[in-house]
């Protein structure tokens, strides 16, 4: 009877814990798709689109070292709600300010705020895994509510974006968190904080860097996050200036291109922690994405099937490759591990410094049309890093 109870209160926290996920996602991507052009749109020139992403970048690493202080002096559950009615506070700026210096102001503020909410969410969800070996398959059910508004959030943005004008996306963002912040204050409040590591981050990385596995992981990941970057920031630019698709064809388009997410991370997952492990998945993941990013470079029709087909199978590699990394690495760290969750979360940020800092440098002297095919040569090291994992299974 113990054990039974025990068990509906641990199904309850991750139900909740999906929920809020779906909620903070969606938001998130309801403008994620757009933000590059958006700035654009408010007087940043296209070649420094990235610079603006490489500042943030920089900005977020800074935040995220100092967020385990943080959650040590106020707890997890304040520290969340902190962050969103910050992010709050920066896209009704955004949505009411139309000032360059002050969209990119907002902007900054916004993508520092991001990281640290998916940082404290990985600890919510971390110090409810108690059970090691279903670690990709709670993952995997955590990455697929993220990506389920990963496909729908864009797709009704874009529409939005049409009919109303890029302000409009920015001031719905803003007004989803309100009752985000009240099902946090509802849910999580009774949330009970592990003792946090004092977050050091060279000696973090030393010590990650020692074992081999988790410093190849850390790379791998890096690339995805890579990859992600460079995708968000120049194909909705490229599809929009140099294929003549609208907005709310973009956002079609996204929300086909990520239906992946949502449909293979879950079994996928489940798949590593029963039978094969992370290994094989990953290698054949990256291999996917390399050529079909690369294909992107040699299509120049405005064929919305084709650019759909080629767009699904690149995302189809890296929902393999992201729950392969995430669940990798979860599984060789503990919930109180805040250091280390904290370095993995920095590939994201250091991602958007390093994506954006070759995009900007080859768009001052190639072609637009063949930076897919960059992406697809940077990411071939993942094919001989990959092997040298020792597998989980």
């Amino acid at each position: 009877m113990v054990f039974s109870r025990q068990l509906i209160r641990q199904k309850l926290s991750f139900g909740a814990l999906y929920v809020i996920n779906f909620a903070f996602s969606f938001h998130f991507f309801f403008t994620i798709y757009f933000n590059s052009t958006f700035l654009e749109e408010r007087g940043v020139e296209q070649s420094l689109v990235g610079l603006i992403y490489i500042i943030g970048s920089f900005l977020s690493i800074f935040g995220l070292y100092f967020a385990p202080r943080l959650f040590s002096l106020i707890g997890n559950y304040f520290s969340i709600l902190l962050f969103a009615l910050i992010e709050g506070l920066a896209f009704l700026g955004l949505y009411a300010i139309t000032d360059t210096f002050a969209t990119i102001s907002f902007f900054l503020i916004y993508s520092v705020m991001y990281p640290l909410i998916v940082v404290s969410l990985d600890i919510f969800l971390e110090n409810c895994t108690k059970i090691e070996k279903n670690t990709g398959s709670i993952r995997g059910i955590f990455l697929t509510t993220t990506n389920i508004a990963l496909i729908v959030a864009p797709l009704i943005a874009g529409f939005v974006l049409d009919s109303y004008g890029f302000e409009s996306i920015y001031l719905v963002a803003a007004l989803l968190l309100v009752p985000i912040m009240f099902l946090v204050s509802m849910i999580l409040k009774n949330f009970e904080d592990p003792v946090y590591e004092k977050l050091r981050i060279l000696p973090a990385i030393k010590e990650l860097h020692q074992r081999s596995d988790m410093r190849n992981i850390l790379i791998l990941h890096l690339l995805l996050r890579f990859f992600f970057t460079f995708m968000v920031i120049y194909t909705p630019i490229y599809l929009h200036t140099q294929i003549g698709f609208t907005f709310s064809q973009i956002g079609m388009l996204s929300a086909i291109m990520l239906i992946p997410f949502a449909l293979f991370e879950y079994p996928l997952g489940k798949i590593a922690d029963t039978f094969f492990g992370e290994k094989e998945i990953l290698f054949l993941g990256f291999l996917l994405m390399i050529v079909a990013t690369s294909t992107l470079s040699f299509i120049t029709s405005a064929s919305f099937m084709l650019w759909a087909v080629i767009l699904f199978l690149t995302r189809t590699g890296a929902s393999a490759v992201e729950i392969m990394t995430e669940s990798y690495f979860f599984k060789h760290i503990d919930g109180d591990d805040a250091d280390n969750i904290s370095v993995f979360r920095i590939m994201r940020p250091l991602g958007y410094i390093v994506g954006p800092a070759v995009g900007t440098a080859f768009l001052f002297f190639f072609d637009f049309q063949y930076i897919f095919l960059v992406i697809g040569i940077i990411l071939l090291p993942s094919l001989l890093l990959t092997p040298r994992l020792k597998d989980s299974k």
